[in-house]
């Protein structure tokens, strides 16, 4: 992908709209399409803080003062390499502390999320994007991060999305689960059922076309009750 396809494909990440969108787009001080560079979208999903704070290689990506609250999304431009990418709670404490291979001109996706017994994980995702959405068309992905050991069907208005999907924050090498499929930007409505063909949780959609979103199935442990989250990521 050329410098300039990357500048034009992250635009939805940087105006993605949630409620708690904390910051516009960041660069790791890179100022020129010339430069080698990769995007990195931030998500977070951990519930047993209010706000997270990443770092690269010991530089801020968000400010201390300014963290990525929980059920945010953020983007920033990272120079490519080993990149030791750190995860901390308000307070400063190390939540997470990993290196990843970061390759120029590609699009990662990074969930923070929370694990049965509150502990922390973390998705890395090489994101695959559909390069040939039509004008009434969208592109979807699943993630299925619920706690309950829910296996979840998922349904967008009357056709099937995913079939039989088990917890996902389980690390795995094989990511093409979690690429980008074509749907109808006309869509209504995303419908999760358990495998007692009952719905668990549901969500009006109201999409752009030639969109890509990423949508995730999160549950609240005490009410027992699911809650499905959509994120725009991308645009073409």
């Amino acid at each position: 992908m050329m410098k300039s396809r990357i500048l034009k494909v992250l635009f939805a990440a940087c105006i993605a709209v949630t409620t708690t969108l904390q910051q516009s787009c960041l660069k790791d001080d890179l100022d020129y399409s010339n430069v080698p560079q990769a995007g990195f979208t931030m998500i977070n999903l951990y519930d047993q803080a209010n706000g997270i704070i990443h770092k690269a290689d010991n530089n801020y990506i968000q400010a201390m003062n300014s963290p990525l609250q929980y059920k945010g999304i953020n983007f920033v431009y990272l120079y490519p390499g080993n990149r030791r990418i750190q995860t901390l709670s308000l307070n400063g404490n190390v939540l997470l502390d990993s290196v990843y291979t970061i390759k120029d001109s590609l699009l990662y996706t990074s969930v923070v999320f929370s694990k049965p017994n509150a502990t922390v994980g973390q998705l890395l995702i090489d994101d695959q994007l559909v390069e040939n959405l039509e004008d009434s068309q969208v592109a979807l992905r699943f993630f299925n991060l619920a706690k309950s050991n829910i296996t979840a069907d998922v349904f967008v208005d009357n056709t099937q999305l995913v079939d039989d999907r088990t917890f996902d924050g389980i690390p795995t090498s094989n990511h093409d689960k979690f690429d980008f499929v074509k749907a109808s930007a006309t869509a209504q409505k995303i419908i999760v059922k358990n495998q007692q063909d009952e719905v668990v949780a549901e969500k009006e959609l109201k999409l752009n076309a030639r969109r890509q979103y990423s949508i995730f199935l999160i549950n609240k442990e005490e009410s027992n009750t699911y809650e499905i989250l959509i994120f725009e990521q991308y645009r073409l």
